[in-house]
């Protein structure tokens, strides 16, 4: 067995586990290559005469070169329940679109990103105060059993070929959902509002930012729209109770039950600071 790494693995397990630090306590094989494409590195991929070529979550796309090279099954395991939300970030898409359910897919790669042929699949629900991290620990579950359950990817298994519909498919390329804005945007509409937040809690790497007095706060929880009329101005703390505040959004408003200061971030979300009142405003 080969594992191939990310090229940003730097063998230190953080909120992920290590790919090359497992490889290392292991004494497998590894390697991460600047292009997994490069003619000199097919080449020693087709020497090492792999059976099966597995990819979760890699960083490169692969080419139809190195799929017709090594001459091998070729499988990606993508986080989503294709052809839906092809490409990346296919979690925070699903939130974002308002999606009932995610999940994990196995599948043939082909040249066309994540349009090969499904193997087998595996949902979630998605609930409504379900956040990117929460629904991504999710899928990831889901993955890893998906993987249990298919391997060692027999004959038998890799004949079960589904093609994907194409007329149901999405795709989305990096950078069409803009992670490094994070400020709350008050003037969009509740349930849309409501979406964007929590697909950008993702501790420990973004949480989404509300200012109040020139103080800056991340979201870390946040509950389900209200259908109250807009008779506030958005970002209006429009009531309080205990650990809930009801905002105003632009025809309606959400509950947030959960803030806390960007200095001391904390993988667990804290309460809500005491100084957001009834009647104050987010900037």
């Amino acid at each position: 067995m080969w594992a191939i790494g990310n090229r940003t693995d730097d063998g230190r397990d953080g909120w992920q586990p290590s790919l090359k630090g497992a490889a290392g306590r292991l004494g497998m094989p590894f390697s991460q290559p600047p292009s997994i494409n490069h003619g000199e590195f097919i080449e020693r991929l087709a020497a090492f005469s792999p059976d099966r070529l597995i990819s979760i979550q890699y960083d490169q796309i692969l080419k139809g070169a190195l799929f017709a090279k090594i001459g091998a099954p070729c499988l990606n395991l993508h986080f989503s329940l294709l052809p839906r939300h092809r490409g990346v970030a296919p979690i925070a898409w699903a939130i974002l679109s308002g999606d009932d359910e995610a999940g994990a897919t196995l599948h043939h790669m082909v040249e066309g990103i994540d349009e090969g042929d499904v193997i087998a699949g595996q949902r979630v629900r998605i609930l409504p105060d379900d956040t990117a991290r929460a629904l991504y620990d999710k899928v990831s579950d889901a993955a890893i059993s998906l993987f249990e359950k298919s391997y060692p990817f027999s004959p038998a298994l890799l004949e079960r070929r589904m093609p994907q519909t194409a007329g149901m498919a999405s795709y989305h390329r990096a950078g069409d959902f803009d992670f490094s804005q994070r400020r709350v945007d008050w003037k969009q509409p509740a349930e849309n509002l409501q979406r964007w937040i929590r697909a950008m809690i993702f501790p420990p790497l973004q949480y989404p930012e509300v200012s109040l007095e020139g103080q800056t706060f991340y979201v870390t929880r946040i509950a389900e729209t209200m259908g109250r009329p807009g008779t506030h101005a958005p970002g209006t703390v429009v009531s309080r109770t205990g650990q809930r505040l009801e905002v105003a959004a632009a025809d309606g408003t959400i509950r947030i039950t959960g803030m806390e200061k960007p200095s001391a971030p904390s993988q667990a979300p804290r309460g809500l600071p005491a100084s957001v009142a009834m009647g104050a405003r987010f900037d």
